[in-house]
């Protein structure tokens, strides 16, 4: 965590589409999903992830 906002420091992770390998703490979905999500993402949007 991140809360002082240091450069740098860390506290974000990506979302990107999966090519079947581990991530380094990204979130990574099949491609169908994430255009999915891009369709009805809008500023403000809040995505909460939570494990399976």
């Amino acid at each position: 965590m991140n809360a002082q906002r240091v450069p740098g420091a860390g506290s974000a992770f990506f979302v990107h589409v999966t090519n079947g390998a581990p991530t380094a703490g990204c979130v990574a979905i099949p491609a169908s999903t994430l255009a999915s999500i891009v369709r009805w993402v809008r500023p403000g949007t809040v995505i909460a992830l939570a494990p399976r």
